[in-house]
Formats: structure tokens, C-alpha cells, sequence
């Protein structure tokens, strides 16, 4: 099999699990959410349509590894200052955009937390059964 052919395997297969990843996970945050009780959605609960995003999450992770595997001469390139030109260009764009990304990521970590009375909610607030009093 050539490279070019291992590429676009690699890719279309990658592309498949970023939308089972989107899909289960919007299922899981609107149609399933947290104490959705016995639901179903085509036979599968909360917690197996959990697992399924789990496993397909694992296996992007191995694509996106095979991935940069496969482009291993270029990222060898790029890393010898051997690339061109435009090679450096684009090196430049991913790398402003791996930043952005992760100041995505991790601004809800470095947001400050509030604990006011603003929510609206309280823990623990949910039904309770007295005891007999």
C-alpha cells in the first residue's frame, strides 16, 4: 500500500470518529443528561452510549498518533529547517493555532469561580423524605 493511500485511510477514518465523537456527545449532554433515569436511545443508555464515546474517543487518539506518523518525513523537515518556504508558513498558522486552542481549553480552568448567590441553585436541594417528624 502506498503512503498516499495509508493518508487518506488514516484521514477519512479519523473523520469518521471526530463525528461519532460530536454525535455521542451531544447526545449525551441533550438528549441523555446526568439522572436521565432508564432512557434509551436505539436501545443503548446513558452509560453505554458513555462507553461507546469513551472507546471511539481512544481510537481518534490512535488515528491522530498514525496520523503524525505518516507525515513523519515532513515534521522531520520542518523540524531540520529544511522545509520550505511556504512549509514554514503553514508551521507558523499551526502553531498559532495550537495555541489558540489551548487557551480554549483551558480558560475554563484559569476563569475565576464565583460563589455568590447568583446561580439560582443550591446543592442538594432536591426532594427529600422526612423521617416520620
Amino acid at each position: 500500500m502506498k503512503q498516499s493511500q495509508l493518508i487518506k485511510i488514516v484521514d477519512v477514518f479519523s473523520f469518521i470518529a471526530l463525528l461519532l465523537i460530536v454525535s455521542t456527545g451531544t447526545l449525551l449532554e441533550f438528549t441523555l443528561p446526568i439522572r436521565s433515569g432508564p432512557a434509551t436511545v436505539l436501545g443503548m443508555t446513558r452509560h453505554e452510549w458513555g462507553a461507546l464515546h469513551l472507546y471511539v474517543s481512544i481510537g481518534f487518539l490512535v488515528m491522530m498518533s498514525l496520523h503524525l506518523f505518516t507525515h513523519i518525513k515532513y515534521i522531520k523537515q520542518l523540524l531540520l529547517g529544511n522545509a520550505s518556504t511556504a512549509s514554514k508558513y503553514r508551521m507558523g498558522v499551526g502553531l498559532i493555532g495550537l495555541v489558540a486552542l489551548l487557551l480554549i481549553i483551558l480558560a475554563p480552568f484559569l476563569a475565576p469561580v464565583n460563589e455568590g448567590e447568583g446561580s439560582g441553585r443550591r446543592h442538594g436541594a432536591g426532594y427529600r423524605l422526612n423521617s416520620g417528624n
